[in-house]
């Protein structure tokens, strides 16, 4: 029989040779340097150490393996290892022991198809290929190679048993399945390909499988040989086409599948062991010129072949991998070298090639792994970035009837989402209520939430599937009944075919392919219009045909890293740095930070706690006073809405809206003025003395520090025995007292009246010249409600905040928002005599009831960016606009003339550094306010920037202001430009 093979062999030997395909690797090596490499060790190896090279053993990366590796390396010669299992740092260590004791460098293997993790518990884990066979992009698909050939050389892995380019045609497929990029062969070439040549261009060999195509077999060859019994015409448009085009591309590494395919010749033996099938197809035929390896020789459709290694080295494999029994296959190969039956010729070719590559690939320059850095080393935030990107272009829009996605309408659509296979809150729900208000459920299967919880229809319900045993259609119909819905499938495509009637039903159906939090973020963004679908279908299912998939758009923001931006995330260690450094100068107990960039939250960081000590810790959910931010978040894009409805002129005088001021020396000051703090109205009034009972005590409130004034309020001494007017401010609400001041203070209608008297009454210096006060935006207010018959929450919020998704953005949050989501302000010791929580901090807009022109908002910050987006976007947020482009350009760019200051809006100050309230490196069109508080946002036109900073830094006294004395707002935001600067 062995004569026979070697006949057959050499006859094949003899027949014309086609031009062959030089791999890439090979071709761009130092031909020179690696010749005098190669002849040096190869001069130097004896038979024995020749034959060792064509073996690659099966090993474990761990202590109780070392004497089993020891005798593979003393003993067998071998060439190279392949491990198994285990974690990156047992590997590291492992290798670096074989390494050591190898006189000739070995060739370490990855079986590694979607990367690391496939084979090391600890590692990075990237998505099943089929997963990846829902990408169109075939950049991402190389970055993809290049970020997993990356962390192999990490770990000092020379070699990737991947990709396979197995077409999966056969969904009853036992073995390969999710392992294949899908049914579609020029998709799996092209995908095969893009992912090859990513690791091939970070130096790691790709080795594709399994030659000729295991795709289309019911049987697993681990446990015996599968038959494929197509055509040859079948088998070059389908099998054969993804391996010719691999080799085309110049692709290095080919695996030999154990597979009996009577069409090619293999007469019933596997094709690794065929020289017709390693020889006269793929070398010959096909061109191929890379080293070939088997596949696992102790698998079922091989081990039981009589001579298995030998006869696979004459079907012109290079390396044999993983045999039953490592001693006895190697003396095997040498007793075939010695009596002739694999030729010196033959085997001397194989060595050389198999050296050549060690050197392509640089096991000669090995360099010991460091173990116990290995693990940061592997995963990076570019790593944790492109796991993300892969499932954003994965997740595949298969239904969208009437365009349903992504969603618009958030103002009149009531949304439940139920999620179903899971018993807790997981990170799509999480996602879907960054976007919106959504309501959430979890439970095992539709039918035990039906029976269990009393859940009112919505307008909308958004369905998702975590787990394929959750299959339960009958009752998911009963459950959504005549509402619309949207469902969507965190499983493989195959397990959704039990939902095929539902999906009839559906409004529009997802499918994320698996579970993990990533898929589930990129779903949650997707719906919302976070990011656009781009996916398609990788197989046919009995809904939908492969290649099905529904592009839409970006409308909304997106969450991601800054790594999308090509800012590496290392690049933002400042801002960290500089948020810890104010909390440990108490110049605020914590705070938030939040960065977008073209559209995408790239930076969304909280540090500290409510207070100093021992209290809860601020997370993105957390709800701050944002003080004077809410004139140009609240009192700004109502005036901007107006304008754009011609409801009100920019040189309109104020009394044509607030009748109390005809007659005053206020009336005619145009509502530019008061947006350009160019009104000469006075900067500051205390409110708080017209509440007070001026008969309730005697002498002045403040005064020299004494048992009277013993208390310290706003850099002075105050007195608290006092009592409030009783028409103006009760202990108890009533429907007279209504509007909240501070817990167990309210005021009445009156006290409004009194605080417009006051405020139009105030001194007025020089119109025209720059005088920052808080009473112009006070007026603004009174002329927005008196155009919109609405008080100035109820017009932003239906305006605009609901529209947006700003969930958090409100005045008086303790209606809307539980006080353990909202910080401390000022332990105030005088007026309100109590530590504020959920009440304002300003004194004068505590007053009006807590909505006020000039203060009162609450917010997070994502919440915040929403607004500030839809002005970058010219006035369009979420597929709806809200301003005309024209409104937007004209109050984000008008400028004062006589200060730094816009139409309502904070500016850069470039003749005078110290007095802007910006870094040093924020351009001039550049756009935002500051708080009080200790808030600020900057919109950034130039570089398409938000940058929003909140805090509660008036906790638990306002002064010193630690957080104005150290610039931590200032130096934060010159991180940001210095990292814009610094990308790579």
């Amino acid at each position: 029989m062995t004569r026979i093979l070697l006949f057959s062999i050499l006859f094949i030997c003899t027949l014309p040779v086609p031009a062959q395909v030089i791999p890439n690797l090979y071709r761009q090596a130092d031909q020179g340097e690696m010749t005098r490499w190669v002849d040096s060790v190869y001069s130097t190896l004896t038979r024995e150490e020749k034959v060792g090279q064509l073996f690659m053993p099966i090993a474990e990366p761990s202590n109780s393996w070392k004497p089993k590796i020891s005798g593979y390396i003393r003993n067998q010669k071998v060439g190279g290892l392949l491990f198994s299992k285990g974690t990156m740092a047992q590997q590291a260590t492992i290798t670096n022991y074989a390494q050591g004791i190898s006189d000739v460098p070995l060739l370490i293997a990855l079986d590694g198809e979607w990367g690391l993790s496939m084979r090391l518990s600890d590692a990075p884990r990237f998505p099943r290929n089929i997963i990846i066979g829902a990408i169109t992009d075939d950049s991402l698909l190389t970055l993809y190679g290049k970020e997993v050939a990356r962390q192999c050389r990490e770990l000092g892995i020379h070699v990737n048993f991947a990709p396979s380019i197995d077409v999966h045609t056969n969904p009853d497929n036992p073995v390969i399945g999710t392992r294949s990029y899908g049914e579609n062969p020029l998709n799996v070439a092209r995908q095969g390909i893009a992912f090859a040549r990513g690791m091939e261009l970070n130096g790691v060999m790709a080795v594709a499988k399994h030659f000729p195509g295991h795709g289309d077999t019911s049987d697993d060859s681990h446990k015996k040989l599968p038959t494929i019994k197509h055509s040859r015409e079948r088998l070059e448009k389908v099998e054969l086409y993804p391996f010719r085009e691999y080799i085309n591309a110049g692709l290095s590494g080919i695996m030999s599948g154990h597979l009996n395919v009577p069409e090619l010749e293999t007469g019933g033996m596997p094709a690794s062991l065929s020289p017709n099938v390693g020889v006269n197809l793929l070398k010959k035929e096909m061109g191929f010129a890379g080293l070939t390896f088997t596949d696992g020789m102790s698998m079922k459709g091989v081990s039981g072949q009589s001579d298995a290694s030998v006869r696979a080295l004459l079907a012109g494999n290079d390396v044999i991998l993983g045999v039953a029994n490592q001693q006895k296959a190697f003396e095997s190969v040498i007793e075939a070298v010695t009596n002739g039956t694999i030729p010196d010729s033959l085997l001397k070719k194989k060595v050389l090639k198999i050296l050549s590559y060690k050197y392509i690939l640089g096991a000669h320059r090995f360099v010991p792994i460091n173990s116990s850095t290995v693990h940061r080393r592997v995963e990076t935030p570019r790593t944790t970035w492109l796991q993300r990107k892969i499932y954003d272009h994965a997740v595949t829009l298969l239904k969208n009837q009437q365009g349903r996605l992504p969603l618009k309408g958030l103002d009149t659509t009531q949304i439940t989402s139920v999620a179903l296979g899971t018993s807790s809150f997981n990170t799509f729900q999480q996602y879907l209520k960054k976007q919106g208000d959504v309501q959430a459920f979890q439970s095992k299967t539709a039918a035990e939430l039906f029976r269990e919880t009393d859940l009112k229809k919505p307008d909308l319900f958004i369905i998702s599937v975590h787990d394929s045993q959750a299959a339960d259609a009958a009752s998911l119909h009963q459950l959504v009944g005549n509402t619309p819905f949207i469902l969507v499938f965190f499983t493989m495509p195959y397990a959704a075919d039990q939902y095929r009637k539902v999906m009839e039903s559906a409004d529009a159906v997802v499918l994320a392919y698996d579970n993990t939090p990533f898929a589930q973020m990129s779903a949650a963004q997707g719906i919302f219009g976070g990011i656009g679908f781009r996916g398609r279908l990788p197989v046919t299912t009995a809904s939908f045909s492969e290649g099905s998939g529904i592009d839409t758009q970006k409308t909304r923001l997106g969450y991601s890293m800054p790594e999308e931006m090509g800012i590496p995330s290392e690049r933002f260690a400042g801002i960290e740095h500089i948020a810890i450094e104010g909390i440990r100068q108490k110049a605020y107990p914590g705070c938030q930070i939040l960065v977008v960039k073209d559209g995408m939250v790239i930076y969304e960081k909280e540090f500290g706690r409510f207070d100093y000590g021992e209290s809860p810790q601020v997370t993105g959910e957390t709800v701050y006073d944002l003080a004077s931010v809410t004139k140009a978040s609240a009192t700004l894009p109502a005036v901007m809405r107006l304008y754009d409805e011609k409801k009100l002129a920019l040189l309109d005088p104020i009394d044509k809206f607030v009748p109390e001021t005809k007659g005053s020396d206020k009336a005619k000051i145009p509502l530019r003025s008061l947006l350009l703090h160019e009104s000469g109205i006075t900067s500051f009034i205390p409110y708080y003395t017209s509440a007070i009972d001026p008969d309730s005590y005697k002498g002045r409130l403040f005064g020299a520090h004494s048992a009277t004034y013993h208390v310290r309020y706003a850099g002075a001494w105050a007195r608290t025995d006092y009592r409030f007017l009783p028409d103006l401010i009760s202990p108890k609400p009533s429907e007279r007292f209504y509007l909240p001041v501070a817990e167990g203070i309210y005021a009445s209608d009156k006290m409004h009246d009194v605080l417009l008297r006051d405020i139009i009454t105030s001194p007025l210096k020089t119109k025209g010249r720059y005088t920052y006060s808080c009473l112009n935006f006070m007026l603004l207010k009174e002329a927005v409600e008196q155009i919109t018959k609405q008080d100035l929450d109820s017009y932003v919020k239906g305006t605009f905040y609901r529209k947006l998704g700003a969930t958090t953005t409100t005045f008086q949050p303790l209606k809307y928002l539980p006080a353990d989501r909202i910080p401390s302000t000022e332990d105030d010791p005088f007026f309100r005599r109590q530590h504020l929580r959920g009440y304002v901090h300003d004194e004068g807009a505590a007053l009006f009831g807590g909505i006020s022109g000039n203060a009162g908002l609450f917010s997070n910050a994502a919440d915040l960016a929403k607004l500030f987006q839809m002005w970058l976007n010219g006035g369009v947020y979420g597929g709806e606009r809200y301003l005309s482009e024209e409104t937007v350009k004209l109050f984000t760019t008008a400028k004062s003339s006589v200060s730094r200051r816009g139409l309502g809006f904070d500016k850069p100050d470039p003749a005078n550094s110290d007095a802007s309230p910006v870094s040093p490196g924020t351009p001039v069109e550049v756009y935002g306010h500051t708080g009080y508080t200790g808030t600020c946002f900057w919109i950034d036109p130039t570089n398409n920037m938000i940058y929003i900073f909140l805090s509660n830094r008036v906790n638990p006294s306002r002064s010193p202001n630690r957080l104005s004395t150290l610039k931590i707002r200032e130096r934060i935001q010159e991180e940001l430009y210095k990292a814009l600067d610094n990308k790579q």
